[in-house]
């Protein structure tokens, strides 16, 4: 009885050691899988990507702000009349009120001023860069069922302005004319001189607007 107690406190003491044993092992187990579970593998790459976010919006802003100067230089200079051609800033033609003298009797269709140096070289024959040329204004109907035309031209030798003058009424006659009406209307046309200005009139009231014109002109 005894032989068997001392053995029982034997067997205690070996499962007492072995049970702490064990918890040690666990203990020792559970530390190297928070070691490795708090490695600082992802610290950086969460810096990485928090510093490419502030890089990205610094460079939208950068961007925007980029923009936001191109708008307003554009902004700036359509609002500087300096930086305008034509309209409202443009110098009137000293030609005009000769002009509006001719059209101011009869009936006249809608008439634009043509300013074009390729349209006024191709199609009227006349060359801006003239030298000879010290004004020049040149209207016409932008229809082409009504063929009218008005132009002034101020210069320094009048004989040589009006040759160019009967070389566009020719080629108005020859090329431009389209309908009967337009034949007759060309070969009505008129072209002519007073003072220092030659003229060509094409229009259906050709000999009445030519006296306005004239009479204007004796009037400078």
């Amino acid at each position: 009885m005894s032989m068997n107690f001392k053995n029982m406190k034997k067997m205690i003491a070996a499962i007492s050691a072995l049970a702490l044993s064990a918890a040690l092992l666990t203990a020792c187990s559970g530390n190297d899988n928070n070691e490795e579970t708090s490695a600082p593998s992802e610290t950086p790459a969460v810096s990485d990507e928090t510093d490419t976010s502030e890089s990205e919006t610094a460079a939208e802003d950068e961007s925007e702000a980029a923009d936001t100067d191109v708008v307003d230089d554009v902004l700036d200079d359509a609002d500087d009349p300096g930086e305008t051609d034509g309209g409202e800033n443009a110098d009137p033609n000293p030609l005009q009120p000769l002009a509006d003298a001719a059209l101011s009797v009869g009936e006249w269709p809608s008439l634009w001023e043509v300013t074009d140096p390729q349209i006024l070289s191709d199609f009227f024959l006349l060359d801006e860069t003239n030298e000879n040329y010290r004004n020049m204004i040149v209207f016409q109907c932008p229809m082409s069922a009504t063929m009218t035309e008005v132009i002034i031209i101020e210069a320094e030798d009048v004989e040589s302005d009006k040759s160019d003058l009967e070389a566009r009424r020719q080629k108005a006659i020859d090329q431009d004319s389209s309908s009967p009406n337009d034949v007759d209307l060309a070969n009505a046309s008129i072209v002519g001189t007073e003072g220092n200005y030659a003229y060509f009139i094409l229009a259906g009231n050709a000999a009445e607007a030519e006296t306005a014109l004239v009479e204007a002109i004796k009037a400078l």
